[in-house]
């Protein structure tokens, strides 16, 4: 596990560097938000077709040695387009490879995860949710203070650094080679059947969508440009201000592992995001508490999420490709939600916007408490 958490640590520092740094150097090129949702959309809908490709044959081959194949490599080849990138097809080609970075992350992890901790798979999960958002706090700190000091083109050298680091975990799952971190052989035309998947399945890939679809534009896309735009605040303060959302969101996630996912919980999940998104959006010196209060609310919401994944994909032999195809209607709602949401926001502001990512996590929350209460893992 401790390899598993440190390819997670560094590859969700580029991610959570990525996250802020993206947005606000298209922001400095003066690329509009409309526009910037597009070149963002892109790194789900690729997302999604990468990672059932990587998924086929982790469950087919084994997933040891994929970390250092394909996510080491992602990681690299994303930063330098960004480098380099001078006109908005770069970027594009930017995010292509981050989507196969990310995927390729996803793809496998949850599936080492389950291999190499039986009977722990949902705490276990969750821990590495928790060091996820620990080392995606880290990344933003680091963005937001080096984009200040030393500008876009040394942060993002700093990244690239982190990125090649990656390869060093990765290398020891290379050469490992013992069977037990190894899935069994499943036949092919087993795992891409789509008949093997009942309305529980995609009952619960339905409520993961409105799990992401309530922060996953806003984290991504509305809020680093709102704070950019509509309240003047400074790289390096848009960058402390990540680190401690995810820190919050972290602390939640290591600090209620132990607690039950019960209805005490469900009601303040959704009291505290429901307030904060309704005022999100006109708060001005109050933006930073309901921000944070966002964080707190999504770190509750954390346990849910992935014990409703469990729920769909544990003992079963095709791991990798069962949480793949449960990921498909998220993907594609992430791809439009960034595409709507810029423009939507375009068109009549951030409150819209700001609330309906509350709505939709209560939403979330009443589906996810029905799913972990009364379905049965098959």
């Amino acid at each position: 596990m401790r390899r598993i958490l440190a390819i997670t640590f560094l590859n969700f520092f580029i991610s959570g560097g990525l996250t802020l740094i993206i947005p606000l150097l298209l922001l400095e090129r003066d690329v509009n938000l409309v526009e910037i949702g597009l070149i963002l959309s892109i790194l789900p809908l690729v997302f999604m077709i990468i990672r059932l490709l990587i998924a086929l044959v982790a469950d087919s081959k084994g997933w040891n040695r994929l970390h250092l194949l394909i996510n080491w490599p992602g990681s690299v080849i994303s930063i330098l387009f960004y480098l380099i990138a001078t006109s908005t097809p770069f970027f594009l080609f930017g995010k292509i490879f981050e989507a196969i970075k990310e995927s390729s992350y996803w793809a496998i992890s949850r599936t080492a995860i389950f291999s190499l901790s039986p009977k722990r798979e949902v705490k276990e999960a969750t821990r590495n949710t928790a060091v996820i958002f620990l080392s995606t706090a880290l990344g933003s700190a680091i963005s937001g203070l080096a984009i200040s000091f030393f500008g876009f083109s040394i942060t993002l050298s700093i990244f690239l650094i982190f990125a090649l680091l990656i390869a060093v975990p990765a290398l020891s799952f290379w050469r490992n080679n013992n069977k037990k971190i190894k899935l069994k052989v499943v036949n092919f035309n087993k795992l891409v059947n789509f008949k093997n998947y009942d309305k529980d399945f995609w009952l619960i890939s339905a409520t993961m969508l409105l799990f992401s679809l309530s922060f996953y534009p806003l984290l991504n896309l509305l809020i680093p440009v709102f704070m950019t735009e509509e309240l003047g605040f400074s790289y390096m303060a848009i960058g402390i201000s990540y680190m401690v959302f995810n820190l919050i969101a972290a602390a939640i996630i290591f600090s209620t592992l132990r607690t039950s996912l019960g209805l005490k919980r469900l009601i303040i999940q959704i009291s505290i995001c429901l307030f904060a998104s309704f005022f999100l959006g006109f708060s001005n010196n109050y933006f930073l508490i309901l921000f944070f209060m966002l964080a707190i609310s999504e770190g509750l919401g954390m346990g849910f999420f992935e014990a409703i994944i469990a729920k769909a994909t544990k003992e079963k032999p095709s791991v990798s490709v069962n949480i793949g195809v449960l990921h498909i209607p998220m993907r594609f709602a992430e791809f439009a939600s960034l595409l709507y949401a810029g423009f939507i926001t375009e068109k009549i502001g951030y409150v819209p916007v700001f609330a309906s990512s509350g709505i939709l996590f209560l939403l979330f929350s009443i589906s996810a408490i029905y799913l972990v209460k009364n379905l049965k893992v098959q």
